[in-house]
């Protein structure tokens, strides 16, 4: 039997953001904290400054510790300022998208029982405002530091209640993986208002001591400069930021030498030839992790892992995690077979907030959480991500994976990004199209091309889908994630288009 792989052991423990930094800036006052969307250099001392200045408005508006702090998380100094300052004051940081609806917005304040508002315009702040009048009691409020939002089934957010020690493990063990230097920079890519997203760039930029340089709005050759001038070693990011980066270097909008030691890369299906083509153009090691809201980064290959194991698998996990597959009982599976990924380790939430998803959590008797995901072990401990359970396509009783289809759809040389998303159709309930956007627009690809590719990749016929649509560019989530609701709304409303224009007697 293979000897099955492993990271290399890290230390972590479950201290607040605050205590850390403010170590970190008592120590070295002047070392380089952050660097804004405006290239201004923010020193540990002037952050610290400003964060303890907040945190006197948030006590006087009459925050107390296990409050739960509403934030217009934009990236700028002010936002990580004042997660700084609520994290002094050891309140809960819940940042939300400047971007969110007002329909959303009034749903999530009348829900989330929060002391305080806390807006911003361009970046700076504006605004402290009470929050709720029914602030949340619920007991677990001590015990968090953030909270992240994700999307409900039912049309109401979840709150994923995060306490440090996951942030502390999450951050420590992809700086491990990735074998960073103090002197090492974050590069700040993805947006401060999910969980992943704050983690992975403010908390662990500020609780281990390294520079975060921001960047903002995405363009890849500015963020590859930016890397470059700053000496970024360490980015996370989903496959359309690495996809641009690589186009960059491809088209010759960039030709530098990247410093990055490592990216990790995780959100939605990545073709091989990504993750070599950013070996090739760009010098940098592309490493899939596999994570999410609920359990932040808990998988990652690795640097040292050979390219191929790169290009398969979603990693293996962090020291200290365990992860298997399950079956419909909820019992763990032998490894290499195909089951509903169950994790269980510090990375793992709290639970969800009350109002806002307690009580969705599904959890085996002991003690692993599952998370929607399908995925194959080996026997070596590497994870394979192979579908999503919601994601399913059902057919006239025919079950179809998305993740297969778009993985043999991303190996056509004209597409670049791909969804495949369930569309409904009277006879069948529902029919499979794919959205797609090229890599170069008016190539002439068409549904009868696409089939043709997918018969010589060797996808069974039943899983071809019926309808193609091209897009511009692809619907994404505040987090750059590919957004397929709104891709699927995209769908149906051009199906219906073509359908609408059919004669009478033709159907489709």
């Amino acid at each position: 039997m293979p000897e099955e792989q492993s990271h290399p052991a890290f230390r972590w423990n479950a201290e607040r953001l605050w205590p850390q930094f403010e170590r970190l800036a008592g120590a070295e006052p002047d070392a380089l904290a952050l660097v804004d969307c405006n290239d201004h250099l923010w020193s540990r001392g002037e952050l610290h400054a400003q964060a303890v200045d907040i945190a006197a408005l948030l006590r006087s508006a009459g925050v107390e510790p296990g409050d739960r702090v509403l934030v217009t998380a934009h990236k700028s100094p002010a936002t990580i300022a004042t997660a700084l300052a609520v994290s002094s004051l050891c309140a809960t940081f819940c940042p939300i998208s400047p971007k969110l609806g007002a329909g959303d917005l009034a749903v999530l304040e009348s829900l989330l029982g929060h002391a305080v508002k806390v807006r911003g315009a361009d970046g700076a702040l504006s605004e402290i405002t009470a929050g709720s009048d029914d602030r949340s009691s619920d007991p677990r409020d001590a015990d968090t530091a953030l909270i992240g939002f994700t999307s409900g089934s039912t049309g109401v957010p979840k709150g994923v209640m995060h306490g440090p020690e996951a942030l502390n493990y999450a951050t420590r063990a992809c700086a491990a993986i990735a074998g960073l230097d103090h002197r090492d920079a974050i590069l700040g890519i993805v947006p401060l208002d999910s969980a992943p997203g704050f983690t992975f760039t403010a908390h662990f930029a500020l609780s281990l001591g390294h520079p975060l340089v921001l960047v903002d709005p995405w363009v890849p050759a500015v963020a590859l400069r930016r890397a470059e001038r700053y000496g970024c070693g360490w980015a996370i990011a989903v496959p359309t930021h690495l996809f641009t980066m690589v186009e960059a270097a491809r088209l010759g909008e960039w030709n530098g030498l990247l410093p990055l030691r490592a990216m990790a890369v995780g959100g939605s299906a990545m073709t091989p030839e990504l993750i070599e083509d950013a070996d090739r153009l760009l010098g940098l090691k592309a490493l899939r992790m596999f994570g999410m809201s609920e359990c932040m980064g808990h998988a990652s290959t690795s640097p040292t892992h050979p390219l191929e194991r790169r290009q398969l698998f979603d990693g293996i996990p962090f020291p200290g995690t365990q992860e298997e597959a399950f079956d419909s009982d909820m019992k763990a599976l032998p490894r290499g077979s195909r089951g509903q990924a169950g994790v269980r380790g510090p990375s793992l939430f709290l639970g969800y907030a009350q109002g806002l998803g307690a009580g969705q959590e599904r959890m085996t008797p002991d003690g692993f959480y599952l998370t929607g995901d399908e995925i194959i072990r080996d026997e070596e401990g590497f994870v394979r991500v192979v579908g999503r359970i919601k994601d399913q396509i059902i057919r006239g009783g025919f079950n179809i994976d998305p993740a297969e289809v778009e993985a043999a759809l991303l190996r056509h040389p004209s597409v670049a990004e791909v969804a495949v998303v369930a569309v409904p159709e009277r006879k069948l309930g529902e029919q499979a199209c794919a959205v797609c956007r090229l890599r170069t627009q008016g190539t002439g690809m068409d549904l009868a091309a696409l089939l043709d590719h997918l018969s010589q990749q060797g996808l069974s016929r039943k899983k071809w889908p019926e309808h193609l649509v091209l897009v511009a560019e692809m619907a994404v989530t505040a987090t750059g994630k590919l957004d397929k609701k709104a891709m699927a709304a995209i769908a149906v409303e051009e199906i219906a288009r073509r359908r609408a224009a059919l004669p009478a007697t033709q159907d489709e």
